[in-house]
């Protein structure tokens, strides 16, 4: 039984689109080198110590929002699997815990699993947890302690770290780019937005490609020759193989994608000090047969810049929840994008290596989600496609092929 004091607050509507969907998010990392389950568990344990928000769980109130609530139990701790459990699915329960670690040591390394409830906590949150508990596991096995604990607070939705800064709801949201684009055209039939919930979160389908680190490499030479981040290279890819496998030339495409605030607003939000600290850019690629590569990421640079310079994306979430499905009637397919950034080295003892990542989402609905994502990882390109589509690896394969030029020609030039 839980009472009205182990509340600690209310989800903003930032967040709360992620409880009624029971949405985790995981990050899968493949280690090379000795693993020290012992060690790992004690610096799991030292974590949830240092942010004990996420040892509680969710819980609908009576006027139906859902609030975090504190635990009177101690979290179970990491969870140690074995070569029969490769296929298991950990059992994601928001009334239970809001995170869960699974650690799968084999011969030489093993695989490393960290589940967050996606309320309370987006790419860029979820690295800086791993941060701090490699930075911990790191000191158990160099000095045999995992270093001092502070407990940190809940972390805050959004519009709190809005309102604190100043931030105010402007009359543009940022959706008002596709209102031209909007019952404009004859749409081709959608895909079934029919949403059924399941009894707990299920994984979601992912489609995976990566450059190699020589590759990546060329591939960022190539976008400072343009003046271009690889960002913009690979959403101009996005775009531009979603033009390819729709085959409606004439309808322009929608897209949605996230932009990490933490390092815009003033003062900047730590990693962990916010829920999910985004802003939402838009772009109308209006797209023929000659637009290239370069010329389509400078023109998502350049307005995402404008949005930018007018406060249009820092006060975007004001306007509208962040969530991953359906679209806006009378026009084409959204296509969205998320984008974890350049994925600074875990630090790690001696010997051990992060050599691989992937995420995925798990929800409890049936309901059509199509998200791409992508960052720098150890030096290489990661590219997901997250849908539940036939054939998902098509459009994968184009945006990697496209890109793949595009490092080929940095190469040809040096």
């Amino acid at each position: 039984m839980t009472f009205p004091t182990a509340v600690i607050r209310k989800l903003a509507p930032s967040e709360d689109f992620f409880a009624e969907t029971q949405t985790f998010t995981s990050v899968t990392l493949e280690l090379a080198g000795p693993l020290d389950a012992d060690a790992m568990s004690m610096a799991f344990d030292c974590l949830l110590e240092t942010y004990p928000v996420y040892a509680g769980h969710l819980e609908q109130a009576a006027d139906g929002r859902f609030q975090i609530v504190g635990d009177d139990l101690l979290h179970p701790g990491m969870w140690l699997a074995g070569d029969d459990d490769a296929d298991a699915q950990m059992p994601l329960d928001q009334g239970a815990s809001l995170i869960n670690l699974v650690v799968r040591p084999v011969e030489g390394g093993g695989e490393l699993i960290l589940y967050v409830h996606h309320s309370l906590a987006d790419g860029n949150h979820i690295a800086g947890l791993l941060f701090d508990l490699f930075t911990r596991y790191t000191s158990v096995v160099t000095t045999g302690d995992a270093g001092p604990v502070s407990p940190q607070p809940a972390p805050e939705p959004i519009e709190t770290i809005l309102e604190q800064r100043g931030v105010e709801k402007l009359s543009r949201s940022g959706l008002d780019r596709f209102i031209p684009a909007m019952f404009a055209h004859e749409l081709p039939p959608r895909r079934s937005t029919d949403s059924t919930k399941f009894s707990q979160p299920v994984a979601v389908p992912t489609a995976r490609g990566r450059l190699s680190k020589a590759e990546t490499a060329a591939l960022i030479k190539y976008g400072r020759k343009h003046r271009l981040f690889v960002n913009n290279l690979v959403s101009a890819a996005i775009l531009l193989a979603e033009w390819r496998v729709r085959e409606t030339p004439h309808i322009p495409i929608p897209y949605v994608y996230n932009v990490n605030l933490r390092p815009l607003l003033e003062p900047p939000v730590s990693p962990t000090a916010c829920t999910l600290a985004l802003g939402v850019a838009t772009y109308l690629a209006q797209i023929t047969p000659s637009t290239t590569l370069v010329e389509l990421a400078a023109e998502i640079a350049s307005t995402l810049q404008a949005d930018l310079g007018d406060g249009v994306v820092q006060q975007s979430l004001l306007h509208f929840n962040l969530q991953y499905e359906g679209t806006l009637p009378g026009l084409a397919d959204v296509v969205l994008s998320t984008n974890i950034g350049n994925v600074a080295a875990m630090p790690t003892p001696p010997g051990l290596e992060v050599v691989g990542f992937s995420s995925q989402f798990h929800r409890a609905s049936s309901a059509v989600i199509d998200v791409y994502g992508f960052g720098v990882v150890a030096g290489e390109l990661v590219l997901e496609h997250h849908v539940d589509a036939a054939a998902p690896e098509r459009s994968l394969d184009l945006i990697l092929t496209m890109l793949r030029a595009a490092s080929v020609e940095a190469t040809a030039l040096s």
